[in-house]
């Protein structure tokens, strides 16, 4: 279950002195989009006929001649839709503005391809091109007018995503339309290149020209996009006469600058397409292939494990990789048998790999350091391998992950390649033994912040002794990976045992007050339409309407008898209401004696039933001595004349029903579960940064999942926990750190603590998955420059 109540769906409502000038823009840009698309037309119309004037082949000539005149046939249309068309691209954006935008240029994921046929694939490439002609078109007028516009809104920073006139919109619009004409593809494919490079010149234009329109208008901008050299974006404040340093739409929005989830892939192999990558998959690749032999080793994993990590005494000699790959694991883990030689050991990891590059140009004897890969299969065998190495080199990047735990997956690679040579599915199947190893690894490895976190070191002996060994084994098929797996799982369900007992403990004591809640709510809803309700103090009633009725709902849940009012807590409602309004008990006091001690201790009874905290309970009670004590005190005497009027008094907020949002945990209940009330949440504290800091922008608010890896400020201190269950309606979260500590909260809370700060979310997507999407990124990036 998905934490989808924290994404929004829309966007604040334009707000401040300009906001009637924003709403200005979006209106003549639709009022616009007519002449916009007969420009555009026109203008490739002009483009098709140069590139027809220019054709050297009866092929080329033929085919510009046929999208021109297709174009002048249709461009009537077409420039009819484009308005409506843009204006649903408009709300459609608008409606995801604060949803991120995790592959804005290349939106094809690595798992949605094999669902994909050729039509899809060459579509998906078309937009990505033409979105790429756009950034290098708009970017520097773009960032201008995105400070404006929210400047505008009255935002205090620059957030991209609330620009109506983002170029996504408008070629949105544009693919929509060309799509509804009935021509041939490659038709479709003429027109988008010129289309894009036309839009491209109007949208600049347009951004000038609006721009222009809000500085006259008196509109300061609120601040600039800066790109940095890993390619991420940070917001700063505006330089000195306004110059705006550029900015590519392609980015995502400024609340995603941050931890860098998906580090820039590494260049891949010219035969790496989108179309390939999917038949890869498909199996319509597939050749006869020998498997590939493993890389020698002069001695077994085991035996050089012993040599080098078993005896602390002294660093053992580091040999110079062969390759990036082949770095050894205990080479890489020796450190840890002493954790403060960490530092000294990275920077031995980096003089030898400095050394092995640096005798690969000196010594012709000397290995290279990375030597490029050799294809000697055939295509599908080159994939493969291509596919492994890249999905590799991004996990082994991913700065979510522990250097360790990078190294590790780089000794894993040889087997991975002779796995990927025979069987493809390793790709494909989310459920295959070596896929499920690779992200059980790397997601249980987010447990740990640093390689000093207690149970770090124990986590990659038992990776080393168990998984290390594939390094070096010759892989027959998906059995290795799976016995593997099998063992690691054994030995950590040994661990997990005590986590368990104590997370189920905490989540029997949740799912019992979620169920008390939502019985509370319905009970406090039929108390709430008594006729006499509104007739009783607010203190008394908003007492009826949450803690009385948690004491109802507990006595239902825990009576067998099936009794229609168990406890007979229902029957003292009423009972209460009549006593708490002295004009009525006044007449009777008799009766108020009578009913008083039994009143009050069918009341302690019940409030301790739910646990109620003493302090309030006397609180309670107080309240109804004072109330009780005025019915043996003389009314008011009858006045003898109409009093002279008075004005009324400003109407007051009534007590409400308990809502479905706003449940209540039992002291004990919340000592069980870790429970953290919203008054816990901190408000004004300082805390230095989280182990993983989010951007300094506004953060969103983006979903959150079961197995979700957070940093979750508590009491001071930064601590790295993982969402291990959803209440059944959403109400109830229990984090659970790698120690087995439990802490609860409500979404309310959730939510709030996002938004403050208090609470980085990780992870959102798994590790493997982000490596397999950032392939299917660099097959994207080969495609689309194969067709420029």
């Amino acid at each position: 279950m998905a934490l989808n109540h924290t994404t929004p769906s829309a966007a604040p409502a334009p707000s401040g002195p300009h906001a009637p000038l924003y709403q200005r823009i979006v209106e003549d840009a639709v009022a616009g989009a007519r002449p916009l698309m007969e420009r555009i037309a026109e203008a490739t119309r002009m483009s098709l006929q140069q590139r027809l004037d220019q054709a050297r082949t009866p092929g080329e000539h033929h085919a510009m001649l046929e999208a021109r005149q297709q174009l002048m046939r249709l461009n009537g249309v077409m420039s009819e839709r484009y308005p409506e068309a843009l204006r649903k691209a408009l709300e459609q954006q608008s409606g995801h503005k604060e949803e991120k935008a995790t592959r804005s240029l290349f939106s094809v994921h690595f798992d949605e391809l094999e669902l994909m046929d050729e039509t899809q694939i060459s579509d998906s490439v078309e937009r990505a091109r033409a979105r790429q002609v756009l950034a290098s078109a708009v970017e520097g007028p773009l960032a201008e007018l995105d400070a404006l516009v929210c400047a505008a809104l009255g935002q205090p920073q620059v957030r991209p995503e609330h620009n109506p006139l983002r170029p996504d919109a408008f070629l949105q619009a544009l693919q929509t339309v060309v799509s509804q004409m009935q021509v041939t593809e490659q038709v479709r494919h003429d027109w988008m290149g010129q289309m894009a490079q036309a839009l491209g010149k109007e949208l600049r234009a347009l951004y000038v020209a609006q721009t222009e329109r809000l500085k006259q208008s008196g509109v300061q901008p609120v601040g600039y996009a800066m790109r940095q050299a890993n390619g991420q974006y940070v917001y700063v404040a505006p330089a000195e006469g306004g110059a705006s340093p550029g900015f590519g739409f392609e980015s995502g929005p400024a609340h995603d600058v941050g931890p860098i989830d998906h580090p820039e892939p590494a260049t891949a192999d010219p035969l790496l397409t989108l179309g390939r990558l999917r038949r890869l998959l498909l199996g319509e690749l597939d050749e006869a292939a020998t498997p590939a032999q493993p890389p020698a080793a002069p001695e077994t994993f085991a035996e050089r494990f012993s040599r080098e990590f078993e005896h602390p005494d002294s660093l053992p000699r580091i040999d110079p990789p062969a390759t990036d790959f082949a770095m050894t694991v205990p080479a890489a883990f020796e450190a840890l048998q002493e954790m403060n030689q960490v530092g000294q050991m990275m920077e031995r990891l980096g003089s030898q790999r400095a050394q092995a590059a640096g005798s690969a140009d000196t010594s012709p004897e000397g290995p290279p350091a990375s030597p490029p890969r050799q294809h000697t299969g055939g295509l599908a065998q080159a994939l493969s391998t291509e596919v492994v190495a890249l999905m590799v080199d991004n996990i082994a990047r991913d700065t979510r992950l522990l250097w360790p735990v990078q190294q590790f997956v780089r000794a894993l690679e040889p087997a991975l390649m002779q796995l990927a040579l025979t069987d493809t599915r390793f790709f494909s199947h989310k459920e295959h033994a070596a896929r499920r190893l690779l992200q059980d690894i790397t997601d249980r490895s987010l447990a740990f912040d640093s390689t000093e976190a207690p149970g770090f070191q124990s986590f990659m002996r038992s990776l080393m002794n168990i998984a290390g060994p594939l390094s070096t084994a010759t892989v027959e098929g998906p059995e290795d990976f799976e016995q593997v797996l099998q063992q690691l799982h054994a030995k950590w369900a040994q661990k997990e045992q005590a986590r368990k007992q104590e997370r189920q403990r905490a989540i029997e004591a949740l799912e019992h007050a979620e169920r008390r809640h939502l019985l509370a709510a319905q009970i406090s809803r039929e108390i709430w339409l008594l006729p006499d309700i509104g007739k009783v103090p607010d203190a008394v009633s908003r007492f009826l309407l949450g803690p009385w009725a948690q004491v109802m709902a507990e006595a239902r849940l825990a009576d067998t008898s099936h009794s229609t009012d168990p406890g007979r807590y229902h029957e003292l409602v009423e009972a209460l209401i009549w006593s708490t309004q002295p004009e009525l008990t006044r007449k009777n006091t008799g009766q108020l004696a009578r009913l008083l001690p039994k009143l009050l201790a069918k009341l302690r009874e019940g409030l301790a039933s739910i646990d109620y905290p003493a302090e309030r309970t006397e609180a309670i009670f107080e309240l109804l001595m004072q109330l009780h004590q005025q019915a043996f005190k003389p009314g008011p005497r009858t006045a003898t004349r109409a009093p002279a009027p008075r004005a009324e008094p400003p109407a007051l907020p009534q007590p409400a029903p308990l809502g479905d949002d706003d449940p209540w945990v039992a002291p004990s209940e919340a000592k069980e579960s870790g429970f953290m009330e919203s008054s816990q949440a901190p408000e004004s504290e300082s805390p230095g940064p989280a182990p993983t800091p989010a951007s300094g922008t506004a953060p969103a608010l983006p979903p959150l999942a079961i197995g979700s890896w957070v940093n979750l400020l508590v009491a001071g201190r930064w601590e790295r926990t993982q969402l291990s269950w959803i209440g059944s309606h959403g109400n109830f979260f229990l984090f659970t750190s790698a120690s087995g500590h439990t802490q609860s909260m409500t979404l309310r809370l959730v939510d709030r603590l996002i938004q403050q700060g208090a609470m980085h979310i990780i992870a959102q997507q798994t590790v493997v998955d982000g490596a397999l999407d950032a392939v299917a990124e660099a097959a994207m990036r080969n495609s689309v420059d194969s067709r420029m």
